[in-house]
């Protein structure tokens, strides 16, 4: 585990929560570098499927679609599944604290 983890740990936050904040994805079509969080904020907002656990991650500069497992740090079926339901809770928590419907 690299440096930048043990830290983030350190404070509190989980492994999940910290590969959803780093810029990790890098989309295929344009090369646009972001993170899920990101993702899921600006190309996935109000998309049902964002918070239903879906498997796929969008690039919000050129709306290409991709799957989560393309991501480096996933090396598992597991491991991609677990990172798919804590992005779709943080999202699910995120709109009902705003009180947005969850879908567009």
């Amino acid at each position: 585990m690299d440096s930048y983890y043990q830290a983030m740990k350190a404070k509190g936050f989980s492994e999940n929560t910290v590969k959803s904040i780093r810029k990790t994805f890098t989309c295929p079509q344009c090369g646009f570098v972001f993170s899920l969080v990101y993702a899921r904020s600006f190309a996935c907002r109000g998309c049902s499927e964002s918070i239903a656990g879906c498997p796929k991650v969008r690039c919000a500069k050129c709306d290409h679609e991709f799957y989560i497992d393309k991501m480096p740090e996933i090396k598992t079926v597991q491991q991609g599944r677990s990172l798919q339901d804590h992005i779709q809770q943080v999202m699910t928590d995120y709109y009902d604290e705003q009180g947005w419907k969850k879908n567009r």
